[in-house]
């Protein structure tokens, strides 16, 4: 197993993606009603040269730390982007793709541009495209938050407020930021929804969301009752 550090960790992404190392799999989202697929989320992977993938908690902690995990997302966007181009290109119709934005992207003043730049090159509808941003980036500030995301919509992007019920949930929060879509945290179905407290909880979650006009993702679904 590769032994991540932060001394390392910078020269050894760089040559990941290089070496196409760094690959994106598709988490399909399902239409609860219709069980069509709506979508998918694309989720970063680490494939090491005995083509062994690497779970993402042994280097997304360390990315995260030494803030290089902006360039792992930006590669991410790129090789969606790719896929997109080619399916466009074979004459498919792409599904929309959410991309993983760590809260370290909120402190880069060019972000909504970089974010245009290279999905115009590739000649992707922008709607195509969902910015998934982490709960715990709403904690930077709501004035300021709203202002990101706001940049972010107008220029045609979908924004999805990822892992709600993580820890830092703040309704008063949800209700002001201008996003379109809450996914809430699969912690909130480890009780595989058999325990009455966790079903009202999720009630309660979706039906507020349902009010203030956002879709609801679940993560984590695998079984009947979930």
């Amino acid at each position: 197993m590769i032994q991540f550090t932060e001394g390392n960790i910078e020269e050894m992404l760089d040559i990941a993606i290089k070496n196409n190392k760094i690959v994106a799999y598709y988490q399909p989202k399902y239409d609860a009603l219709t069980g069509i697929i709506s979508g998918a989320e694309a989720l970063a992977r680490w494939i090491s040269d005995e083509n062994t993938l690497i779970p993402p908690d042994s280097f997304v902690p360390i990315l995260e730390k030494s803030c290089l995990i902006t360039k792992l997302d930006w590669h991410i966007l790129k090789i969606v982007c790719d896929l997109m181009e080619k399916q466009i290109r074979n004459g498919l119709k792409p599904v929309t793709v959410s991309v993983n934005f760590s809260r370290a992207h909120t402190y880069e003043s060019d972000f909504t541009e970089r974010l245009c730049k290279i999905v115009d090159s590739h000649n992707i509808p922008h709607d195509l495209i969902e910015v998934e941003i982490t709960e715990s980036a709403l904690a930077k500030g709501k004035t300021y938050i709203i202002e990101f995301i706001n940049k972010i919509r107008n220029a045609g992007f979908t924004v999805a407020i990822d892992d709600f019920g993580s820890g830092l949930s703040s309704l008063n929060f949800v209700k002001d930021v201008p996003a379109s879509v809450l996914k809430i945290d699969k912690s909130l179905l480890s009780g595989n929804c058999e325990n009455e407290k966790e079903r009202i909880v999720l009630e309660s979650i979706f039906n507020f969301a349902q009010r203030l006009k956002l879709s609801t993702v679940a993560e984590g679904v695998e079984t009947k009752e979930q």
